[in-house]
């Protein structure tokens, strides 16, 4: 008869291969993508069709993950469901991964969703309109865009047509919510991604992919290596300040995204600036503008024009910092990203956002870092 400690280590080692199941599937995903994503990105035409067609994706993966008024108890405790709840939660969940893009467009196409009234099919289109056409529109005329799309889509339930389906207010009221952050979301994303593959060119568009892709391995790497260990110290650990401002924290992020660890932040803010060191890429020196209208030759009485002209000059006698401060802004803007798209998920109920992706969900999942990290990169780097 064995003992418990051998049964809990045999648990534990089969927990452990479990979280390194879908190991497989993302390398080969990750070796199918890559190599199609370099020659893609070497052209504009086939870069802005990438670009594109990945946003059209998110576009029809962004209605699944509307929050319908049904699902609003998102904050019950999991430990309340019963063992076939939870086993027909994860046949579901394997079941999604399965589907493809045939299905996915079929299902979006059929109107196979929750709500599938005129008003809702209608607010819809013009959703996909307003964000297709906000990511084409010049960089200056972009928050005129985004305020005419954001009201227009306000403002379309209470036409006479459509004032019938408006009775289930909450209903309706979700969906325009939903929406009019996906416009900020993913449009604003997109205009930015496409805006420095445009100026940039295939080598700033592929240092940020490298760098914030990278950056989202590294956190999945040390998360799940560290996981252990955390959880030790957890029940290990003191009542102290610091350790009521850590528990603080790690709550915060469990109740967006129960996955999420701080070992997993360390290792994205780790694995950033080393990517952004070794990238080979020679960062422009900066913009700037001085309050006296003229460069900063050490006689301009401007307090801040004095700092920015030594910020600048310190970035090009240290180009290796300027490029790890870079790594590291870009990793905390990626994990910004990602905690934005795990709360829209966490509201519908969703562990992915679609399964056209293996081993990775969908493609919102994997383009989510990279809306807030695209634009922190264009005026960082590019404006």
């Amino acid at each position: 008869m064995s003992p418990p400690s051998s049964f809990s280590r045999k648990a534990a080692s089969s927990s452990s291969s479990s979280a390194w199941a879908d190991v497989p599937r993302r390398l080969l995903t990750v070796c199918v993508g890559v190599p199609s994503i370099i020659l893609i990105l070497r052209h504009a035409v086939t870069s802005w069709l990438f670009f594109q067609g990945a946003h059209i994706l998110c576009l029809i993966e962004w209605r699944a993950l509307i929050p319908y008024a049904e699902t609003s108890n998102v904050g019950e405790k999991s430990e309340g469901k019963s063992p076939s709840s939870k086993n027909a939660s994860a046949a579901a969940v394997e079941a999604d991964k399965k589907k493809t893009l045939q299905l996915l467009l079929r299902q979006i196409f059929v109107h196979g969703n929750k709500d599938n009234s005129p008003l809702s099919n209608n607010i819809f289109r013009i959703f996909c309109f307003s964000s297709l056409l906000i990511s084409i529109l010049p960089t200056t005329t972009l928050p005129l865009g985004i305020l005419s799309s954001g009201i227009f889509l306000r403002l379309f339930p209470h036409l006479p047509t459509y004032q019938s389906f408006t009775d289930s207010t909450t209903t309706y009221l979700i969906e325009l919510e939903h929406y009019q952050f996906g416009i900020v979301y993913l449009s604003v994303g997109f205009h930015f991604l496409m805006r420095i593959s445009q100026i940039g060119g295939p080598i700033h568009i592929g240092n940020l992919l490298f760098v914030v892709w990278m950056s989202d391995t590294g956190a999945l790497i040390m998360g799940r290596l560290m996981k252990k260990t955390q959880e030790k110290n957890n029940h290990a650990g003191e009542k102290s300040r610091q350790y009521y401002y850590h528990e603080t924290f790690l709550s915060f992020l469990k109740s967006i995204s129960p996955g999420k660890t701080l070992p997993g932040l360390l290792g994205a803010i780790i694995t950033g600036p080393i990517c952004t060191a070794i990238y080979p890429i020679s960062l422009p020196s900066s913009k700037i503008q001085y309050a006296s209208g003229d460069q900063c030759d050490g006689e301009d009485t401007s307090s801040l024009a004095t700092m920015l002209h030594g910020l600048d000059r310190f970035n090009h006698q240290y180009p290796l910092c300027q490029k790890l401060i870079l790594g590291l802004i870009l990793s905390i803007a990626g994990i910004v990203g990602d905690l934005t798209e795990s709360s829209v998920k966490r509201l519908s109920k969703k562990k992915d956002s679609g399964g056209l992706l293996p081993g990775h969900g969908g493609v919102v999942d994997r383009f989510d870092s990279l809306f807030v990290a695209g634009v922190v990169y264009y005026y960082w780097v590019l404006a």
